[in-house]
């Protein structure tokens, strides 16, 4: 039986078309329906090499191995006016690729020349529900239209405004996704767009474009791709949810916090994203925190090890705009030169070293406290293996 299906977002329009989109399209046991079926009925799409998506993935399939199943599809979604076509770069003359077209996902237009993005998932999913889910939040839709791209390296940010542009644009994103209680869980910069594409992002003209793009107020970054992202019903706690630590394990770890090292039976997703979110700030923006120590109090509110003191992801974006609207423009077009940082993500007390005394007394409020002994000695004995069964085993136990 096949699950997998697509899931269509449009850079422009409204969501009923997509979600009409959405409902209609469904993979069959068999054939394909013809292109001139009635769009009111269900559309029979190829099947899939394998039995799901999530399948097919673990091959490891490459882009030209998808090309003609991709191709299959084009009959099914024409008749509802949707073309896969190249992606054409508004930004540079660069030539885009005569397909572009990753193993599962697309690029399309509609019949009105919006642009679509096109992925494959398996119906009846998680992430298959967070897209029904997001394709009718109308806040969602505007009337511009965006390429969006990943071709972009945050150290190449050369100002505190460009800096700060990202910083609200991920923390507003994050507090949407808390607001409607879903939980991102793979919180990285691959999984970060910004709205912009250049296909030779190497040659110079796109480059230079793409650098003064950082700093014009059009600048737009988003967060994306939740296929293991979870939807929790309106009512959950965004200070008191907590799921199975294992799930901590969850997205890559290159940002992730120290939440369950301690042998925690149980940890908080919201919580989670924002620490990853804050740990990610911290690696990348480091080098400009001496000349705006207001980032340190930034980063160690969302990154704290005082999970009851973290900030939620919109008291972080309410921090960030209360200090954003006070910058005078010569502040907010200061020159930085970024260098990530790995160190500052086991020791955050560093960059507090860094500041003059009198801003570490300014913002000593939001500074966290160092590590208890009782924390230290919990981390090293859920190091070893028996430890790291005992310890959750005791305290689910005893509920602490």
């Amino acid at each position: 039986m096949q699950a997998d299906g697509l899931s269509l977002t449009p850079s422009t329009g409204g969501p009923d078309t997509l979600t009409c989109v959405i409902a209609q399209l469904e993979n069959p046991p068999d054939n394909t329906s013809s292109p001139n079926s009635s769009p009111n009925k269900k559309m029979r799409l190829p099947k899939l090499p394998t039995e799901t998506v999530i399948e097919m993935r673990s091959w490891g399939m490459v882009t030209n191995w998808m090309i003609p199943f991709w191709n299959d599809y084009q009959s099914s979604l024409a008749t509802f006016g949707i073309q896969f076509c190249d992606l054409h770069d508004s930004h540079c003359d660069a030539q885009p690729a005569p397909y572009e077209l990753a193993p599962y996902f697309g690029c399309a237009r509609n019949a009105s020349q919006q642009d679509l993005f096109v992925k494959m998932i398996d119906k009846g999913t998680p992430e298959d529900q967070i897209y029904r889910y997001l394709a009718g939040c109308k806040e969602l839709y505007d009337s511009c239209t965006f390429k969006w791209g990943a071709g972009y390296r945050i150290t190449d940010f050369n100002t505190l405004r460009a800096i700060l542009t990202f910083i609200r644009c991920t923390l507003t994103g994050l507090t949407f996704l808390h607001d409607h209680r879903i939980a991102h869980r793979d919180i990285h910069e691959t999984n970060i767009l910004l709205n912009w594409y250049c296909r030779d992002i190497q040659k110079a003209s796109c480059t230079e474009r793409l650098r003064a793009h950082y700093q014009s107020s059009s600048a737009l970054y988003a967060l994306f791709d939740f296929d293991l992202s979870l939807h929790l019903p309106p009512t959950t706690s965004l200070k008191d949810c907590l799921r199975p630590a294992s799930e901590a394990f969850i997205g890559r770890s290159d940002y992730h916090p120290t939440d369950i090292y301690q042998g925690e039976p149980y940890y908080n997703p919201f919580a989670f994203d924002v620490a990853c979110l804050g740990n990610l700030f911290s690696y990348y923006f480091a080098e400009a925190i001496p000349a705006n120590p207001f980032l340190a109090a930034l980063f160690s509110r969302m990154t704290t090890h005082i999970i009851d003191d973290r900030f939620t992801a919109a008291e972080a974006l309410a921090f960030v705009r209360e200090i954003e609207g006070e910058l005078p423009p010569d502040v907010l077009d200061s020159a930085v030169t970024l260098r990530p940082d790995c160190d500052v993500l086991d020791h955050p007390e560093r960059y507090w070293s860094r500041l003059h005394p009198d801003d570490q007394i300014k913002w000593q409020a939001h500074r966290p406290p160092p590590l208890t002994w009782t924390t230290r000695v919990l981390r090293r004995i859920s190091t070893t293996e028996l430890g790291c069964r005992v310890v959750p085993f005791v305290r689910r136990s005893l509920g602490i």
